[in-house]
Order: C-alpha cells, then sequence, then structure tokens
C-alpha cells in the first residue's frame, strides 16, 4: 500500500521547511498539545518571579509530567533556602540551560571594526516546589471535559496496521521501551493552539510516539537514551521523532499549519545540541527510515 507516489521528495521538503522556519519561531510562542501540561502553567521561578524561557520551558514540563509534579514553581537550592524553605533529602535536582550571546567588538588586520557573537551556555540546577518542605504547591485545575478530537479513520487504520500496542488513558504522552506499548492521553486533553486544532495536535502527538516505537531494540534499534544524563542523545532522538511525525501528517494531509508547531518544538531541541541545524539532517535520515518502516508493516512487508 503505496500512499505517496514520491516520500522522497516530501521527507526533503518538510525537512526544508522546517529549516526556513527555525529562524522564524519564537520558543516563547509553544502551546502544549494537551491540557495535562497547559493546564500547569509555564514554569515560574517562585523568588524572582520570572518564567523560565526556551528550551527551559520544554525540559520543566517534560520532568514535571514525568515525576508527576503538580506545582508549576522551580528554584535553585539557595533559592528555596532564601525564601525560607528546604530540599527534601535524597531529592534530586533538574538542569536548566542559561543561554546567551555576548557580542564582542574587535579591529581586525584591515583596521577595520568587526563584531562577532560568543555562545555563553551554563547549567543550573532547580528543584519543584513539590521535592521542597515549607511551601505550599499549587493545585492542578480540572481536566476539560469538551473533547474536540474528530478521529481520522485512514490514520487510525494505519496506526493499527503497523501492529504497534496504543494505549489510551491518564494524561501523558510517551513511548515505553520497558513495557514497549505507546500511551497517550485521554483525547479529550487535546486542545486547540494558535497554530494547530486540538485534532492535529492528537495526531501528531500520535504520530510523534509512534516513530519513537520504531526505535525499539527489536525494530530498528536506535539509540534511544531517555534521561538527562545523556542530554545529546535524548535531543537527537526528539529531533528523529518530531521529523517521523512531521513526515507522517504530510503524507496524510494532516495540519497544513502544523510545520511552525514542529519547528517550534524541534527549535528548542536544537538549543539543547547547541543550534546545530546539521543534527536536523541526520535527523530527517533518521525519520524516514523510520516512516519506511512503518510503511512495510502496514503492507505486510515485515514484522513488528
Amino acid at each position: 500500500m503505496s500512499y505517496v507516489k514520491n516520500k522522497t521528495d516530501i521527507h526533503q521538503q518538510v525537512t526544508d521547511q522546517i529549516i526556513s522556519l527555525l529562524d522564524q519561531v519564537d520558543l516563547n510562542n509553544y502551546q502544549p498539545p494537551f491540557a495535562s501540561l497547559a493546564a500547569k502553567g509555564l514554569p515560574v521561578n517562585p523568588t524572582t518571579k520570572n518564567r523560565y524561557q526556551g528550551i527551559n520551558i520544554l525540559n520543566l514540563w517534560f520532568n514535571q509530567q514525568a515525576k508527576q509534579f503538580n506545582s508549576n514553581h522551580w528554584a535553585s537550592f539557595k533559592q528555596w533556602k532564601d525564601k525560607g524553605a528546604n530540599v527534601k533529602k535524597g531529592e534530586k535536582g533538574t538542569q536548566i540551560i542559561f543561554y546567551k550571546s555576548l557580542i564582542k567588538t574587535e579591529e581586525n588586520s584591515k583596521g577595520e571594526t568587526e563584531t562577532h557573537k560568543i555562545p555563553m551556555l551554563r547549567l543550573y540546577t532547580v528543584f519543584n516546589a513539590n521535592q521542597v518542605e515549607n511551601f505550599e504547591p499549587e493545585t492542578t485545575p480540572a481536566d476539560i471535559q469538551t473533547d474536540n478530537v474528530e478521529r481520522i479513520s485512514l490514520v487510525d487504520e494505519f496506526c493499527k496496521g503497523t501492529g504497534a500496542d496504543i494505549r489510551h488513558g491518564g494524561d501523558e504522552a510517551y513511548f515505553s521501551p520497558m513495557g514497549d506499548y505507546i500511551q497517550m492521553p485521554e483525547t479529550r486533553l487535546f486542545l486547540d493552539s494558535e497554530q494547530s486544532t486540538a485534532t492535529e495536535n492528537y495526531y501528531s502527538t500520535l504520530l510523534h510516539e509512534l516513530t519513537h516505537w520504531t526505535g525499539a531494540k527489536h525494530r530498528l534499534e536506535r539509540d534511544l537514551a531517555h534521561n538527562q544524563k545523556e542530554r545529546e542523545k535524548y535531543a537527537f532522538e526528539e529531533l528523529v521523532a518530531e521529523l517521523g511525525a512531521a513526515f507522517l501528517c504530510a503524507h496524510h494531509g494532516i495540519a497544513q499549519n502544523h510545520p511552525p508547531n514542529h519547528a517550534l518544538y524541534i527549535k528548542s531541541w536544537l538549543k539543547a545540541l547547541k543550534d546545530d541545524k546539521t543534527f536536523i539532517f541526520k535527523a530527517s535520515a533518521q525519520a524516514a527510515k523510520a516512516v519506511d518502516y512503518l510503511d512495510q508493516l502496514v503492507m505486510g512487508e515485515t514484522q513488528p
């Protein structure tokens, strides 16, 4: 079953489109696709009252989700102490990135003044309010009840045809390498965002996780690193999954307005990879391989 005449051209077209958008999209405009993240609000420092920016928003959101924290307050060990709270014994912090460009002006051999941007990257460790004592965390707002996701039968059949174990329930989206299954939030938790509908956000998230699923050891055997100690491997796999989702969305005609959302997500992980756009091309090749593998499963040419 071949539903795309020239997949290579579409993959290249989507990759080029995302690359062209990277310098245009603003990470501060990122909107999460489902309510469990959005409902908690942007990560904020309770001592400075400042919101965290860029890659740190996603990083803290994902850690908040993975560790089931119900507060969006994050601060350093010293900042919590200064606020009269103390980090509980044995708690492990989350690393965030402080990134900015320093402007250096110097005179070249011709006597001309040249300006250079020098990137400065530092890591800091912060702790969530749920990890400290003597601080009352905020509660999570009630779940959204209206279901705005419209099912797309062709995509549902495609996903079913891969043989992937896709489960629905709770408010998290992830692929479990240990259990070899995909967990999706309930459809009612998916939201309309500025760039896409709840339906588009649902299927984009599902196809993102389906791409992760292809990387399991007994499938394409990508090096899946899902922890902060292996940040580069983790970031690269996220690029692969998001490009895979973008390719599959294009194949199925989902979300004509979705490339900015893909670009926002990918740009956030490029920050973790020090803005090296060459990772896009490497990830694109792996994503294309993943999509071809899914095609073969649906057509019965290989086994999951």
